[in-house]
């Protein structure tokens, strides 16, 4: 640990099942995403002082010249099957300038060792994605805003195969994975700026037929992810954090919403208003908070947002500890990282969009101390920027890791400017 700062109070976390049903960790069902794929881990004493080790996954991926922002698609699972979480990585096209989306998966071996395939190609969006085995036959395929790829009996000698469910929906930036109208069946949320930008998908008996399309909203740039859906109201049904609105699901079908334009975060940045959120029990006391971060936005702040009343008509903002200004945090794990059973929170900085006169951007953990306070803890400074990280235990040690990668890589960074997939190993001392 290089640094602490005190103050302040994950979200339930999933083990992947098919879409027909979640494996829950906790008691109460949660829609949360399955990106962070998180095993959480009590260890039976306190821990010691949080310590990671930096691994390079890879280190010189192809990226588009005089451009930062070519690498989204950021998922942890198990895509050869064989009990061991892999990386997804996947290159955003840029047609104007003759570039294909390519979808890279990291095989984990060894802490050094992470062979490189190809997933597939042509994903219709950048940025989100989830793990959810969608045809049910027991393998974990990939979803992307607007198409689906398929994993096949053996994915290290053959690319997933690729289904378009929505031709129309191109450039989404959040996705998450719930169940939505209440079937029992897992239903696909999705995100991008604009009109009818928020919207969730019921996925068809056969899965590579078109999916039904419903509009939840308007989209703002991001909001969602990892995990922004929860029983907000007190109804039994879930509802959607849109940043600073959340849509009400008012007949528990999904079919009806109302928006509430009272949450006291989320500001304007230069791509708009961006946020990454998460519901989670974060303060122990069995209620769900909303955890959220600014993204793409330079001085983000990291908040915990209580629901007052229960119903979604009042919040309480509960800045966590921050010691230094930080860039723009787009990217939000919750996990147990010590090992001490309570839920830490955990972000980076983007190489771009960092404060003036900074090339040094951070990862940091605000560590639950339990009773309502934070620490904040930076567990990386190496120059090496993060976006969208996913956390879960990589090695199978029983801790809690984190594997990321950069949006985009700047000329300074910490690997002399190539783009860059990261391992951060968990190495906290146990009792």
């Amino acid at each position: 640990m290089i640094g602490c700062a005190r103050q302040a109070r994950g979200y339930p976390v999933l083990r992947l099942q098919s879409r027909k049903g979640w494996e829950h960790s906790m008691d109460r069902p949660a829609p949360l995403l399955l990106a962070t794929l998180v095993a959480l881990v009590a260890l039976p004493a306190a821990a010691q002082t949080l310590a990671f080790e930096h691994h390079f996954v890879n280190v010189g991926l192809p990226i588009t010249d005089g451009w930062i922002g070519d690498y989204g698609l950021s998922v942890l699972m198990d895509v050869d099957g064989n009990g061991k979480l892999d990386y997804v990585v996947g290159r955003r096209a840029l047609r104007d300038r003759g570039v294909r989306s390519i979808i890279y998966w990291f095989e984990y071996r060894e802490t050094d060792e992470w062979p490189k395939h190809i997933l597939g190609y042509d994903a219709p969006s950048g940025v989100g994605s989830a793990a959810l085995d969608i045809d049910g036959d027991g393998r974990t395929d990939l979803v992307t805003n607007g198409a689906w790829y398929r994993c096949p009996v053996n994915p290290l000698q053959q690319p997933f195969e690729r289904h378009v469910y929505d031709e129309s929906y191109t450039e989404g930036h959040d996705l998450v994975i719930a169940d939505l109208d209440g079937n029992g069946r897992l239903d696909v949320v999705s995100l991008r700026e604009g009109e009818d930008g928020l919207r969730w998908y019921d996925i068809p008996a056969d899965p590579t037929e078109p999916w039904h399309r419903h509009i939840v909203g308007d989209g703002i740039h991001g909001a969602i992810s990892p995990g922004g859906i929860a029983d907000m109201d007190g109804d039994k049904d879930l509802d959607i954090a849109r940043g600073d609105t959340w849509f009400e699901n008012v007949d528990g079908a999904a079919l009806a919403w109302a928006p509430h334009p009272n949450i006291p975060f989320g500001r304007l940045g230069p791509y708009g208003m961006c946020v990454r959120s998460a519901f989670c029990d974060v303060e122990g006391d069995g209620r769900q908070e909303l955890v959220m971060l600014d993204a793409d936005i330079v001085d983000s702040k990291a908040t915990i947002l209580r629901n007052v009343d229960r119903k979604g008509g009042a919040w309480e903002r509960v800045d966590l500890p921050q010691s230094f200004t930080y860039g723009s945090l787009h990217s939000l794990g919750v996990a147990d990282m010590d090992g001490d059973g309570r839920l830490d929170i955990v972000s980076s900085e983007q190489e771009e969009l960092l404060p003036e006169n900074r090339a040094n951007p951070r990862f940091v953990v605000w560590r639950n101390l339990g009773d309502g306070r934070f620490e904040e803890c930076i567990i990386l400074d190496k120059a090496l920027g993060g976006h969208e990280l996913q956390v879960g235990d990589v090695d199978g040690d029983g801790r809690t890791d984190i594997c990321s990668k950069a949006w985009g890589p700047v000329g300074w960074n910490g690997a002399r400017g190539q783009m860059h997939v990261d391992y951060l190993r968990n190495v906290t001392a146990g009792p």
